[in-house]
């Protein structure tokens, strides 16, 4: 009879150390200086030279790098890493023709974002050029979906029923009816964003969204009519059904007027 193997010891803590290395990569994420090796070694409650060990084969590899000051932040590779994983996601793609479109057409920021649990992750957007506006929904930032527009256009839409403390919970119903999600100031004071969710084969996969001046836009009706619009090619190309009704395609010609 043949005898089980068991794990070999330096294989247990080959894994160890790998996991180790990611969750660096994710404290450096997360922070938006370069920390230094006491500060890591600290937050892991982990010897500086196992720590030391694990920034030297990161570095290595260029996942990391460190500056001047021998702090270390993350290296290019973990951005060439990064922008691999959205060119794999099919929804990146076939938004991002939309988002110009949108962003041509009305001057305003427009991104996409998917659901995370209770936040949303942006993934793609188009800035317009010269705009002075600085926005919460830089790529790969992380929002609460309950205050979003791109997060409630998700929710909406969920398996899950809704938290009955949660007050955006009450605006569902209309969301689903309009089709549409609004976020009047309450993320980011002064920003009014809008926008309608993205389906795939398997259901909701995501929200396009505008993000703009409060007061400063067309009628958000109109706007709306747009995102839901853009939301349902996006949503029939990923062999997705659209829930709602879809407004009239506008020409050119009765495109909104933009934002001064």
């Amino acid at each position: 009879m043949p005898v089980a193997r068991s794990e070999p010891a330096d294989s247990a803590a080959g894994s160890r150390s790998v996991l180790r290395a990611l969750e660096i990569l994710d404290l450096l994420a997360a922070t938006e200086r370069p920390l230094g090796l006491a500060q890591i070694a600290k937050e892991f409650a982990i010897p500086k030279s196992s720590c030391l060990a694990l920034l030297r084969a990161l570095a290595a590899r260029n996942f990391i790098r460190q500056d001047e000051a021998g702090a270390y932040a993350l290296g290019l590779r973990s951005f060439e890493v990064g922008t691999a994983y959205l060119r794999s996601v099919t929804p990146v793609g076939a938004v991002t023709p939309e988002l110009r479109t949108l962003t041509e057409r009305l001057g305003m920021t427009a991104h996409f974002a998917v659901l995370e649990g209770e936040e949303v992750v942006y993934l793609a957007k188009q800035d317009p050029p010269g705009t002075g506006v600085r926005l919460a929904s830089s790529l790969g930032a992380r929002l609460s979906a309950w205050t979003t527009a791109v997060g409630k256009a998700q929710l909406a839409h969920g398996d899950q029923p809704p938290e009955p403390a949660r007050p955006s919970a009450a605006e569902f119903p209309v969301i689903r009816q309009r089709g549409y999600a609004v976020d009047e100031g309450v993320t980011a004071g002064g920003i009014q964003c809008v926008a309608a969710p993205v389906f795939s084969a398997a259901g909701c996969c995501g929200a396009i969204g505008v993000s703009y001046l409060l007061h400063g836009g067309p009628e958000v009706p109109v706007i709306g009519d747009l995102l839901t619009g853009a939301a349902s090619r996006v949503s029939a190309q990923l062999g997705g059904a659209w829930p709602g009704p879809v407004p009239p395609a506008r020409s050119r010609d009765q495109a909104p007027e933009r934002p001064a």
